[in-house]
């Protein structure tokens, strides 16, 4: 069964062009590889396969076929839209370099097989959600065989959800998965969305649910 997610309701307080941005850059890399516009000897290089900065940084670039790029696509542009238009443009472009280099850490780390894909530099951004927007609610497309349909359900419940079965793909050993980027970039993208709450980096408005950090605090105190 797939959960594709359509839409999170947030509020927006700018155009996101830096998660535009970041989409057409992955976006037409990935096609020109796939298409035969980049060199395999080029495409190589940004393959994430030791502790190479071209890798390190460079493999969020390439997907396996175009299904891989559409789906990653997908994903940031739901997940990443909501934080960008909520942040600054150039914090969040920094904000996705720091996912990019936790998830591929922990893959390494954990795994070190060769691994390509934005995956783990967007669950990241997940994971920002889940610091900030827990309580927002998340449009999901589901499709099983013949049949889908939509629901609705809070940020927290199918990030989690994913989340469990990343780490479930982990512990049974899952093929061509990056599961151990997926855990890393979603519980980096936590820290950093906490991180920045508390130092008033990234702020939100009067009018949203409250972050994981509010809630965090309101139970400290009770």
């Amino acid at each position: 069964m797939l959960f594709i997610p359509y839409e999170i309701e947030t509020l927006s307080q700018e155009r996101p062009w830096a998660n535009w941005l970041m989409i057409a850059v992955c976006s037409l890399v990935s096609l020109a590889v796939l298409w035969g516009g980049i060199s395999s000897e080029a495409a190589e290089a940004l393959v994430l396969d030791g502790w190479s900065f071209p890798g390190l940084v460079g493999h969020v670039l390439l997907h396996a076929d175009l299904f891989h790029l559409i789906g990653n696509m997908i994903f940031l542009w739901v997940f990443g839209n909501a934080i960008c238009s909520n942040t600054s443009n150039w914090l969040y472009l920094i904000a996705f370099a720091v996912c990019t280099l936790i998830a591929a850490s922990m893959h390494l780390v954990a795994d070190g097989s060769p691994a390509i894909g934005a995956s783990g530099a967007i669950n990241g951004i997940v994971g920002m959600v889940l610091a900030m927007y827990p309580l927002n609610r998340v449009n999901v497309f589901w499709l099983f065989l013949v049949r889908g349909g939509s629901f609705t359900c809070p940020a927290w419940a199918i990030i989690l959800f994913w989340f469990a079965f990343d780490v479930w793909g982990a512990v049974t050993g899952g093929e061509h998965i990056a599961y151990w980027a997926h855990i890393g970039g979603l519980l980096g993208g936590v820290g950093i969305g906490m991180l920045c709450l508390h130092h008033g980096w990234f702020q939100l408005t009067q009018l949203d649910h409250s972050s994981l950090l509010d809630i965090m605090r309101r139970e400290k105190a009770e």
